[in-house]
């Protein structure tokens, strides 16, 4: 063990391999494309957002488990994304949902 050699490789910090998925889809898309969602699919991302788990987004919005991992197969699809965490900090940035008031 005297004559072992070690090599640090440097630190890196898991949430900086989603941040940079994100850095890049933002220069890609320039903003968030919110007309690309269906209004389920934006309900279901806001949710994720918010820190929903799939089960907990099924009952909130009276639909089967499955139905809500099909919506966010599609939404990760249409922003072309991976994770989880992506779509979270991409919701962020999304506009208020416009209300059904008609003035």
């Amino acid at each position: 063990m005297k004559n072992c050699r070690y090599i640090f490789a440097p630190m890196i910090n898991p949430l900086d391999l989603g941040l940079n998925e994100i850095r890049q889809r933002d220069r890609q898309l320039g903003s968030l494309n919110c007309d690309a969602l269906s209004p389920r699919e934006r309900e279901v991302t806001l949710l994720v957002a918010k820190g929903f788990a799939n089960k907990t987004i099924a009952r909130t919005l009276k639909v089967a488990e499955g139905t809500v991992k099909v919506h966010l197969h599609r939404v990760y699809q249409k922003l072309g994304i991976k994770s989880r965490f992506t779509l979270a900090v991409l919701a962020s940035k999304l506009p208020p949902e416009p209300r059904g008031d008609k003035p």
